[in-house]
Order: structure tokens, then C-alpha cells, then sequence
């Protein structure tokens, strides 16, 4: 793998590691430290270093930041200004960690770390599928006991499995994030032995995503995916061919075979084969609710009073009611204008092989279609995520480096 940059420092290395560590086991009680103690502990490394190395707020990160400011003041307007000024905090601070990470590691780096991570849950959910017993002794006495109960009586009766997780959906998040990165590892791997590696991973986080019975986001993986299929080099007649002749063989054969599909479909059958799952009733009360405080929202994290107590599964609803129209509007400008640009940048450039180009725009991409059905852009924690991707590669263009693979 050639990378035209130094070798980020063993500090940082380290750094990136712990962070990724809280979050992709940020459902533990008991390998991660106190959330609301370590992030803003790490925003205040992240800032003494932005200090001591006399470096200024530039770029998409300057952006974000100035956006952020707008409708942090909006905040103040909002029908519960105090918990919603709290709630947006943790914004500043995820993206602050986010620039620190972006500044001084590589793409390829992050991409490999996040991968590790990814994998590490993936045995999880493979621990929890074919080794219950082995589950239910090691893995679930290290997540909260409130969600034992749960996590039993989904995987006995709903083959619904949780891997490392308190909730299917974070679980389907970090094996669609796996095999995204896994299928950009295989877009520019050069060796057939490599590439062929990736190419099982990608299939075995796809069967992850099967296993915790998350139709959206297996809809929005292979969406994705199918994307950086034809994103890749070669003729796209021939693609499709492919792509037929495997839907055709999928056809022919069945689906039944697939580890984790007929749980899935158990799942079609007990929720009348309908992917909204009672979200348009939440949804309709959200709507009706928004009028409520149109112009800035119910506040930061108060969209399930809108939505009547319970959670509103949609990003772009659940933003609209807790910021508002004009807080709304503030919000997405930065996330549009950020991905219009990526993706231009990516269609012009003339070095096809960068992979922080790719991890960026894939990530996005993501984001755009699960927030349909998830509140990824509406929540701290997800963004952080959104901020690493978008970070990277904007750092990686200010740098003037590639990652080619």
C-alpha cells in the first residue's frame, strides 16, 4: 500500500485507537469509561494539540464549526432551550475529536482500525448465532443487565441477534460500516489473494446485517454497495451482466440457504411484510406536533415529544421537529453543501485511486439513506462517525497527499 505521507506517530496511533475503542463499545458499562468524562476529556487533547501546533480551523471543518455556531444561538429559541443547548454541545465536541483524528492520522489508517473494530463484532454476532452458550457466559455479562432480558428473548424467539450491542440497530450500523470499508479495501487492493479476503468480508458482514433482522439497513448496505460496485473501474455493461446472472442464480436457487434470511423474513411475516413498522403513525404525530414550535423546534433531543413518547425514527423528521424550520435548514445546509462537493471532486478527479475520496463519499452516502429510517444525522454519537469520513478526506486534500492501496 503506497501512502505518499509519513507514518502518523505512535501517540496518535494509540489515540485513534482508544477513541474508536468507546465508540464501537459504547454498549458496554464495562470496557469503556464514563461518556459524558472521556469525550470531552479527549476534545480537551484535541484542542491542547490543535494549540500547541498553531493550527487553525480550515476547510470543511471551518464550516461545519460556523454552521454548528448558528444553530448552537438557535438553540437559545427553542421551547426547551436548556436541554437543547446541553444536547448540541456534544456536536462541537465529537467534531473537535473528529478534526484531531483527521489532522493527524491517514484515511488508510482510520479505514483499518474502524475494520478491526467491525470484525470484532461481526465474531460477536457469529459467537451469538452459532455459539449461544458461549454468548450468554463471555460476551453478555460485559453489556448492561437491563437488556439481558431483552437480548434472550430476541435471539431464542425472534432470531434477532445483538452481537456486542444493547440494540440491533447499532449492531447493523457497525457491520454496514465493516463492509464498507471491507468493499473500498477491495476496490483498490491490487493483489487477487487481498482482494479476495476483503470480498468474504464484505458477504460476512452482509450476513451480519441479515442476522440483527435490520431490513433498512440491509436495504441501505446493499444500496451502497451496489454503488461502489459500478463506482469502480471497468465496463459498466458487463457489471450489469454480473449483476443480473447473480440475482438470477439467487432466484433460481432460493434465498432460504442464506444465513440469517429467514429470520428476516420471519420478520416480514410478523410485521405484515411492511418495512415502515408502525413508523407512519409516529411519524404523522410528529407532523402534526412540529406546529407546535415551527420555527425552532421542541430542542436538541426532545423529538420524541413530538413523536407522542416514542422515538422518531427518521432523521430529516427528527431534526425538523427538534430544531425547527429555520434551525432545520441551518443544520443541512453544511451536510448538502459537503456532500455536492465531495461527490464533484470525486467525479473530476484525476487520481480515481483515492481512498479517503471514497471512504468520505460511501459514508455519506450511508448516512443520506439510512437517516430514511434511522436518526443518524440527528445524533451525536452517529455524527461523530459522519465528521471522521468527511474529515479525512478533507484533511488528506489539504495536505496534498493520496492513499492508494
Amino acid at each position: 500500500m503506497l501512502i505518499n505521507q509519513k507514518r502518523p506517530k505512535k501517540g496518535y496511533a494509540l489515540l485513534l485507537f482508544i477513541v474508536l475503542w468507546h465508540y464501537f463499545f459504547s454498549s458496554s458499562f464495562v470496557l469503556r469509561l464514563n461518556p459524558k468524562i472521556f469525550w470531552p476529556t479527549i476534545f480537551a487533547i484535541a484542542l491542547v494539540i490543535l494549540l500547541m501546533k498553531r493550527e487553525v480551523l480550515q476547510g470543511t471543518e471551518l464550516t461545519l464549526f460556523k454552521f454548528l455556531s448558528v444553530g448552537f444561538l438557535a438553540c437559545f429559541l427553542s421551547a426547551d432551550a436548556w436541554t437543547s443547548i446541553i444536547n448540541d454541545v456534544y456536536f462541537f465536541v465529537y467534531l473537535g475529536v473528529a478534526a484531531m483524528i483527521g489532522r493527524n492520522i491517514t484515511t488508510t489508517k482510520v479505514m483499518k482500525t474502524t475494520l478491526g473494530f467491525c470484525v470484532v463484532h461481526l465474531i460477536c454476532i457469529y459467537i451469538q448465532v452459532f455459539v449461544p452458550n458461549a454468548y450468554k457466559s463471555i460476551i453478555l455479562p460485559l453489556l448492561p443487565s437491563y437488556s439481558h432480558a431483552d437480548i434472550l428473548y430476541q435471539m431464542t424467539y425472534n432470531a434477532s441477534f445483538y452481537g456486542f450491542t444493547v440494540q440491533t440497530s447499532i449492531a447493523a450500523m457497525y457491520m454496514t460500516i465493516g463492509a464498507i470499508c471491507a468493499a473500498i479495501f477491495t476496490k483498490h487492493s491490487k493483489r487477487s489473494i487481498t482482494k479476495i479476503l476483503y470480498i468474504v468480508l464484505v458477504a460476512l458482514f452482509l450476513t451480519g446485517v441479515l442476522f440483527t433482522t435490520r431490513r433498512g439497513s440491509l436495504l441501505a448496505l446493499c444500496l451502497v454497495l451496489a454503488y461502489i460496485y459500478f463506482d469502480t473501474s471497468g465496463g459498466k455493461f458487463s457489471k450489469i451482466v454480473l449483476l443480473l446472472l447473480g440475482i438470477a442464480f439467487l432466484l433460481s436457487v432460493g434465498v432460504d440457504w442464506i444465513p440469517g434470511m429467514q429470520g428476516l423474513l420471519d420478520k416480514f411475516d410478523r410485521l405484515s411484510g411492511n418495512m415502515m413498522n408502525g413508523r407512519q403513525t409516529i411519524w404523522g404525530n410528529a407532523l402534526s406536533n412540529f406546529w407546535n414550535y415551527p420555527l425552532f423546534g421542541y430542542g436538541v433531543g426532545n423529538a420524541s415529544l413530538a413523536g407522542g413518547g416514542a422515538l422518531i425514527d427518521n432523521a430529516y423528521l427528527a431534526i425538523l421537529v427538534e430544531r425547527g424550520l429555520i434551525g432545520s435548514v441551518i443544520w443541512f445546509i453544511p451536510i448538502i453543501w459537503t456532500f455536492i462537493k465531495t461527490y464533484s471532486k470525486k467525479k473530476h478527479a484525476s487520481d480515481m485511486d483515492n481512498i479517503a475520496q471514497d471512504f468520505s463519499l460511501y459514508i455519506q452516502l450511508l448516512f443520506v439513506i439510512m437517516s430514511m429510517m434511522e436518526n443518524y444525522f440527528g445524533q451525536a454519537l452517529a455524527m461523530f462517525f459522519y465528521y471522521v469520513a468527511v474529515l479525512c478526506e478533507d484533511f488528506t486534500r489539504m495536505r496534498g497527499n493520496y492513499e492508494i492501496d
